[in-house]
């Protein structure tokens, strides 16, 4: 038990990596999802509305669903519900992070791909 206390200080650091931060997802959601979800992330038309991602889901963010989706598309999934999305392989690269999930485990993920998931739950609205 006591090497798993030990853990904790450092997954706590790498929760709070400015590389994973919301503010790192920010910038490139502004890099590369504001052509088609906007500024404000609400999309429009067959553009998914990534504010309401929670809401959709039950009130709760549905973290390994967005987590599948990034991930996936960034391996070259472009198509999701009948809707095209941009190539940004390069979302693949550089450093890799443990992402804790709900119910106790954990996925490694591209920093970036962990960068855009803090994002995304940082923007959720909580009802209309």
């Amino acid at each position: 038990m006591k090497p798993l206390l030990a853990l904790a200080p450092l997954l706590a650091l790498v929760a709070c990596s400015p590389t994973t931060s919301p503010q790192a997802g920010r910038s490139l959601f502004a890099q590369n999802c504001v052509q088609c979800h906007g500024q404000d992330a609400r999309g429009g038309g067959t553009i998914p509305d990534l504010t309401g991602l929670a809401l959709r889901a039950g009130g709760t963010y549905p973290q390994a669903m967005v987590l599948d989706k990034l991930d996936g598309y960034a391996r070259g999934q472009a198509v999701y519900a009948g809707v095209e999305m941009p190539q940004f392989g390069y979302l693949l690269t550089g450093p890799l992070t443990r992402v804790e999930l709900p119910g106790g485990m954990s996925r490694e993920m591209p920093e970036k791909i962990a960068a855009l998931d803090s994002y995304l739950r940082s923007i959720q609205r909580a009802g209309d």
